[in-house]
């Protein structure tokens, strides 16, 4: 009897996990506006500008925002099935990440310090440190580095030296960068027309994930990505279309666990 009720609670954690993965890599590829999709301005409509220059505009273009909130169309492709759900997003900047899915059923808070998550179908939750946000990922980031992402901004140590040339899709520099300590291989691609960060590549030799920010919007001056795909090792895991933004001065992230609610061991 022992030995059953150790294997069921083996596979409800391994059940958790599988979830915790699906929805919390998502948060490598929210950020939307307001206003309707667009497409890329096309090559030639305005212009082009040297690799040089573009990698510096893209080192100084930080959103400026304290608060913004939005709602996403999810879809999560899991051993080659597609499923779609529906999300309320809100970003205090630098300090507090706040996820909700349809009708309340999952809730996420992360912070510098913290991943918190409930199921209230469950009635199951955790508490855990960043380093459980990295293991469920594959990619060993701080808050900060995360924030960038989300934001389609560039990350921090990449130079000039570190161009390789120019393909069709935009300029590319390659180098390593330290993340949490530990060396990652990075491949980014800039846009040569607007300086926008058109995908990532990070390989630290076991994962290799690829970021592609595929549609933007101006919001204040400052471009969003409105259409994001995730991929992790060669297949596809997120694809990410935002349907509005706003961006508040004050902004609501509830977040409390009911007293009768289990915790999910690590």
């Amino acid at each position: 009897m022992t030995n059953l009720t150790e294997e069921k609670g083996a596979l409800e954690v391994q059940e958790f996990r599988r979830i915790m993965r699906n929805y919390i890599i998502l948060f490598i590829v929210l950020f939307t506006c307001s206003c309707s999709v667009k497409k890329n301005v096309l090559p030639g409509e305005i212009k082009k500008y040297s690799a040089k220059k573009v990698l510096r505009n893209a080192n100084k273009t930080i959103k400026n925002f304290k608060n913004l909130q939005t709602k996403a169309r999810v879809t999560v492709t899991n051993n080659g099935r597609d499923k779609s759900n529906n999300l309320s997003i809100r970003i205090s900047k630098d300090q507090k990440l706040w996820a909700n899915a349809a009708l309340g059923a999952m809730r996420f808070l992360i912070d510098k310090d913290s991943v918190k998550f409930y199921n209230k179908l469950k009635k199951e939750y955790l508490i855990s440190d960043f380093r459980y946000f990295n293991q469920e990922v594959g990619l060993d980031v701080d808050f900060k580095i995360l924030q960038r992402l989300l934001l389609g901004e560039l990350v921090p140590g990449i130079s000039f030296k570190d161009y390789i040339g120019e393909s069709e899709f935009g300029y590319s520099f390659k180098t390593s960068v330290d993340f949490l300590n530990k060396s990652t291989e990075v491949l980014v691609t800039l846009s040569p027309y607007n300086f926008n960060v058109l995908s990532y590549i990070f390989d630290d030799g076991v994962n290799k994930i690829y970021l592609s920010y595929d549609l933007f919007n101006s919001i204040n001056g400052s471009q969003f990505p409105t259409q994001i795909r995730l991929f992790k090792n060669g297949e596809i895991l997120f694809k990410i279309e935002f349907r509005s933004l706003s961006l508040v001065d004050k902004i609501n992230m509830p977040f409390k666990i009911p007293n009768n609610y289990k915790a999910i061991l690590q």
